[in-house]
């Protein structure tokens, strides 16, 4: 049947957004299907990976069809910087970088959104990694916010995107709003504030009391389907604590009875963590409420963890480097160990728009992209200062939450 705008024609030709064409031909009905009826476009126009230069205080933006470094920006105010941890909205437009020594920062992707501060009619932005712009310069950074960090390990590290409303005429989603977490390890309590996604201001914030008693506090997080927060601790007393969307009532679960480090979501929400010592993966039931510890990769420690839209978690391997992949959905190993030549301490990992597979390399001072089905590395980018970022670099996680198919 012939589509118009975001609706059906009861006969005859094309419809023009439910005005007919030719009066004879066309029923000049044009009857409306919801969005979730519609067919879903395998993922949004997002094309960055946001990657932390952590002792640099900077956040590089890299072009994942290119495989080039296309911006660098300072990552926060003098004193607020050593940024760990970056989202992507689910659209790709805007990004967020957040600093453990005490802040957040947001930065549109394309010049379009960007503000052209000292009306010049031009937006004076980064053209890459030897253009960066002193703070508070850069005109694609939106606004930066300051966070409570009482010391490093203490300091903000989960964070990501919501998802806004859908516009039930074109289907996009608005901007979102941005959840973000730290720890105040004298009152063993993990605080996580809901900001503005427009412009930073604080809507709500959450405490969770008896987070674990370690030195390090909240540590991953991301955001299901149905918007609620998903973040887990690091250490062997790491728990997973689930911030519902709605009421914004915290659930704490308790800890995987291993020691968690990186952490991600599969198609179904439940939370994938990956272990350091004993190399264990493990998975949290969203429904049943209960941890299982899944397989063991080897290795002397698991990082990163990302889930691509075939259900596929990859997860960032120590010693020796290299990748681990998981099949979410029969909960088996595809492969204990994939060697990624060049690499030294890979932390993070990250899926772009067109399915390959990232991989943030610490001590290579790289990042690889990598195929998801033979893995052979494809490209690799090189000039970044100690990268390290565990979270949906490129906004590929979300959208996959939201349109999952």
């Amino acid at each position: 049947m012939p589509v118009c705008g975001n609706g059906v024609v009861e006969m005859g030709e094309e419809c023009d957004d439910g005005n007919a064409i030719d009066n004879d031909a066309c029923s000049n009905v044009c009857t409306k299907v919801p969005c979730d009826q519609q067919m879903a476009p395998d993922v949004f126009d997002f094309s960055y990976i946001w990657i932390s230069n952590s002792p640099a205080g900077t956040v590089s933006k890299i072009d994942t069809a290119s495989a080039t470094e296309v911006g660098r920006y300072v990552s926060g105010p003098p004193g607020k910087q050593d940024p760990s941890r970056t989202s992507v909205s689910v659209d790709g437009k805007f990004a967020v970088v957040v600093n453990r020594n005490g802040s957040i920062t947001m930065f549109a992707a394309e010049p379009d959104d960007c503000i052209d501060k000292n009306n010049n009619n031009q937006i004076d932005t980064s053209t890459g990694p030897g253009d960066v712009r002193p703070w508070g310069e850069d005109e694609c950074m939106i606004w930066s916010k300051d966070l409570p960090s009482f010391s490093n390990n203490q300091g903000p590290r989960p964070v990501s995107w919501n998802v806004g409303e859908q516009d039930p005429n074109t289907c996009q989603y608005a901007m979102g709003d941005v959840w973000v977490g730290w720890y105040n390890q004298g009152q063993n309590t993990g605080y996580f504030r809901l900001l503005n996604g427009e412009d930073g201001a604080t809507i709500t914030e959450v405490t969770v009391p008896n987070w674990s008693g370690m030195n390090w506090g909240p540590y991953g997080g991301a955001i299901d389907g149905d918007n609620n927060f998903w973040v887990t601790g690091w250490g062997t007393n790491g728990p997973v604590v689930k911030i519902d969307g709605q009421t914004y009532q915290a659930t704490h679960y308790g800890s995987a009875g291993g020691w968690i480090y990186g952490m991600g979501l599969d198609l179904s929400g439940n939370t994938w963590a990956s272990g350091c010592g004993t190399a264990n993966v493990y998975r949290f039931d969203a429904q049943s409420e209960t941890w299982s510890t899944v397989a063991n990769l080897g290795g002397s420690c698991l990082r990163g963890l990302q889930v691509d839209r075939q259900g596929r978690a990859f997860i960032a391997k120590n010693s020796p480097c290299g990748l681990g992949v998981i099949d979410t959905m029969t909960q088996t190993v595809i492969q204990a160990h994939v060697n990624i030549p060049g690499c030294v301490t890979p932390v993070g990992v990250s899926i772009d728009a067109e399915g390959y597979v990232w991989v943030v390399d610490q001590g290579a001072s790289s990042a690889f992209k990598i195929d998801p089905d033979n893995y052979n590395v494809v490209a690799t980018v090189t000039g970044l200062q100690s990268p390290y970022t565990y979270s949906d670099m490129t906004g590929a996680g979300l959208n996959a939450q939201i349109l999952p198919q």
